[in-house]
Order: C-alpha cells, then sequence, then structure tokens
C-alpha cells in the first residue's frame, strides 16, 4: 500500500467518523447523513482500489489520473449543490405558505374582534 493510499484512507476514515459525530449530535438528519456516509464510504474504497483505478483509467486514455477524480469530485459537489438548491427552494415554498396562513388567520381573527366590538 502506498502513502497515498494510507493518507486519503486516514481522510476518508476522519470523514467519516465525522458524519457519525454530526449523526448523533442531531446536526445532520439521518437521510443525509447516509449519504454522507456513502460519500466517504466511496473514498475509502477508491482509496483502497487506487491502483486499479489507475489501470481502468490508462486503459481508457486518461493520463493523469487525479484530474479524473477530480472531475468526478466536482461532479458530485455540483449535484449536491443542486440537491440543495431544490431542497431550499421547496422550504421557501413552504415558508411562503405558512406565512400567507398566518396572515389570512391573523385578518380572520382581527375582524372577529371588531366584530365582537
Amino acid at each position: 500500500m502506498t502513502a497515498v493510499q494510507i493518507v486519503s484512507i486516514c481522510i476518508a476514515l476522519i470523514f467519516f467518523i465525522q458524519v457519525l459525530i454530526y449523526t448523533s449530535k442531531h446536526k445532520l438528519k439521518d437521510q443525509v447523513a447516509f449519504f454522507w456516509m456513502m460519500i466517504s464510504l466511496s473514498g475509502i474504497i477508491i482509496a483502497i482500489l487506487l491502483p486499479i483505478f489507475n489501470k481502468i483509467t490508462h486503459k481508457i486514455g486518461i493520463a493523469y489520473t487525479p484530474s479524473l477524480l477530480f472531475l468526478l469530485a466536482f461532479i458530485v459537489v455540483l449535484n449536491i449543490l443542486i440537491y440543495q438548491n431544490i431542497i431550499l427552494s421547496k422550504q421557501q415554498d413552504k415558508l411562503k405558505d405558512l406565512t400567507q396562513q398566518i396572515a389570512f388567520l391573523k385578518h380572520n381573527l382581527q375582524t372577529k374582534e371588531k366584530d365582537r366590538h
């Protein structure tokens, strides 16, 4: 096992432990924690299978393996950002609906109070 593999595995394990800690402290929801655990486990698997990954990249014509890894990581990060924006948009819609409902209820309450007096 090369030094690069050992460092990569250690970093991925630290990331995995960090996800577990955040999950145990309820800072990450279970569904999101599962996603991040899969990402960290993927990092561990890639680090362990790095020699095989190097052979595959050279066979498909990529001379520098880390460039492919960075491209894959970039694509994953972009997908995470898109997913987070979708969730944010849904939350904004829910917030708008709740704000409108509160305004409607306040208006009804004020109208009923005026009718009583």
